[in-house]
């Protein structure tokens, strides 16, 4: 899973935020979407297909393509960063062995087909993965990609001296093999079940092989395989990057893209009025309604997998009546929230998987607003109401602070809303903002909240093991990885996210997430809010935008875009 940390402020995304990067998806910090068909069988029945054909009878070739982005990278490798602007301008610079495409299927791209059981490339007992590569790809100063390159990634990823944002996954393999220029044969510990999740970016070995990673020049100016080759950076206002007349694929239609770095959604909103801009993606909800009223443009409105919750700390003494977090969650209503705070740019969440992902329990039930049942329950569990109208036991109120990261006010109206809703209840909550960084990196990381609000984004496999497995519970014996900030102890939990990540049997995976939404129901660690929506802008003269939620992100198929009439 993908979490929201700050940008030099971690990322929110309807604000300026940074999104953790699809290399960590398993990892900490990691857990980072949302497809009409997600993940068509990570072992056994990914597709292959090519990528969509171009519209290019409707293209003039040429031109110079305007991006709004809310933030500047810190660097444009992407292993070292878990900002979104570096996820989105490497994506141009670099390329995967295999790549989502808009509606979730994987689909090769340096890799000549996507490894699977039918193919050959993964082996019976998942272990060994085999990809062939696509011969005759070079990198932007003209060498030879090869083998060798996706070998020493791995080996960079695994080098301890190097500060790559995770090696989850990577530290699953046993060896990488290289038996010709075009073959790659990955060699696991122990069966891997979202493997087809990792190598999203290949690195150049002739290269680095003898850099020092973390300061090397190349962070700023790197080479790639990619659609479009750096050729400016321009700090504090723009990265120019020009089309790679030697890509794989064919010379992309526009000759370059310009990714304008504008840190405010007002200002951003002004540049797209005036005609400054030519696709925007992650409008806040709190602008929907302006920019629909804008003209000359198309409004793509895309679910994604990112889903709001609100945490309990299960070692608080509040919390550890079933009850009493059951009466929370009937208390909060989140159609109203939806309506009136996101505009109806989200949908209501009943579990941690998204309702597109092939992980998601179709039977599960949503929990609807039941002030009358969370009131009984309150009093089942020993709780009377005062005077005031908050409930009391044992000489305490049942008031708590909700914790918050500072920066979205979006999210902020949430958190009010979620108050005044339980006020009603009789339970009082006291939302604190706390300041974005040390809301990621110690409240939670240290557990230091009563309750919680803030979002995951998921990957686009099911793997919860970060989330919901006690050995993730943060701690100084482990170091403080993991993910499970809540303290969710469940033996059958432990269970099932273990099997999940160890079973090669994709209905059999399905009906252990399938369990677990079950046990978040009727545990209620959390209670899920809301998978949100993505509001992306683009000019009418803009053709081939396919909005991505996967993190493959909105510029996979940046190659085909192009304009009308320009």
């Amino acid at each position: 899973m993908r979490y929201e940390k700050p940008m030099s402020v971690k990322h929110e995304v309807s604000n300026v935020f940074r999104e953790k990067r699809a290399v960590r998806m398993f990892g900490r910090g990691y857990s980072t979407i949302v497809f009409l068909m997600m993940i068509i069988m990570l072992v056994s029945g990914c597709s292959s297909k090519s990528l969509p054909n171009s519209q290019k009878n409707e293209i003039k070739p040429g031109g110079q393509l305007v991006y709004g982005g809310l933030q500047e990278p810190n660097t444009l490798n992407p292993l070292l960063s878990d900002l979104l602007a570096t996820a989105e301008v490497s994506s141009l610079i670099f390329s995967g062995l295999i790549v989502n495409d808009d509606k979730g299927e994987w689909l090769p791209d340096l890799a000549l087909e996507v490894p699977t059981l039918q193919n050959g490339g993964v082996s019976q007992d998942g272990l060994t993965v085999k990809y062939k590569l696509r011969p005759g790809v070079t990198w932007h100063d003209g060498k030879a990609f090869t083998a060798e390159d996706v070998k020493f990634t791995w080996q960079t990823i695994m080098n301890s001296k190097v500060s790559v944002i995770s090696r989850t996954g990577y530290d699953k393999i046993a060896a990488i093999d290289t038996p010709d220029s075009y073959t790659v044969i990955v060699r696991f510990k122990e069966y891997y079940a979202p493997h087809l999740t990792l190598f999203t970016s290949i690195l150049p070995k002739h290269i680095l092989e003898f850099e020092d990673i973390n300061k090397s020049s190349f962070n700023r100016a790197p080479i790639g395989t990619g659609p479009f080759k750096m050729k400016e950076w321009r700090l504090a206002e723009a990265i120019v990057l020009e089309a790679n007349a030697a890509y794989y694929r064919g010379k992309p239609n526009l000759n370059s893209i310009l990714y304008k770095v504008i840190p405010d959604n007002n200002i951003m909103l002004t540049q797209l009025k005036v005609g400054a801009l030519d696709v925007i993606t992650n409008i806040p909800f709190s602008q929907s309604e302006q920019v629909k009223g804008i003209g000359g443009i198309k409004v793509i409105n895309t679910p994604n997998m990112i889903w709001e919750h609100f945490d309990f700390n299960l070692d608080n003494i509040l919390f550890q009546d079933i009850k009493v977090r059951q009466a929370i969650s009937l208390g909060i209503d989140k159609q109203a929230i939806i309506a009136n705070v996101l505009k109806n740019s989200a949908s209501p969440a009943a579990g941690d998987q998204s309702p597109l992902s092939w992980g998601y329990n179709p039977t599960a039930k949503q929990v609807v607003r039941d002030v009358g049942a969370a009131r009984d329950l309150l009093v089942q569990a020993g709780w009377k109401e005062g005077t005031d109208g908050i409930f009391a036991k044992d000489g305490r109120k049942l008031a708590f602070s909700l914790s918050v990261p500072t920066g979205t006010k979006t999210r902020e109206l949430v958190a009010q809303a979620i108050s005044s809703q339980l006020k009603e209840v009789g339970i009082q909550v006291d939302v604190k903002m706390v300041d974005r960084k040390m809301f990621f990196d110690d409240i939670l990381k240290n557990r230091r909240f009563e309750t919680a609000m803030y979002a995951w984004v998921a990957g686009i496999d099911p793997n919860n093991f970060n989330l919901w497995n006690s050995k993730a519970i943060p701690n100084a014996n482990n170091q403080y990885e993991g993910q499970n900030y809540p303290g969710w102890r469940n033996a059958e939990v432990d269970s099932l996210t273990d099997q999940g990540i160890r079973t090669a049997d994709i209905e059999k995976r399905k009906q252990i997430y399938f369990r677990i939404q079950d046990l978040i129901l009727q545990e209620c660690p959390i209670v899920p809010l809301y998978f949100r929506n993505n509001i992306d802008v683009v000019k009418d003269t803009v053709v081939n935008y396919h909005a991505n939620p996967t993190p493959s992100g909105n510029l996979w198929n940046a190659w085909q875009w192009g304009f009308i009439g320009k």
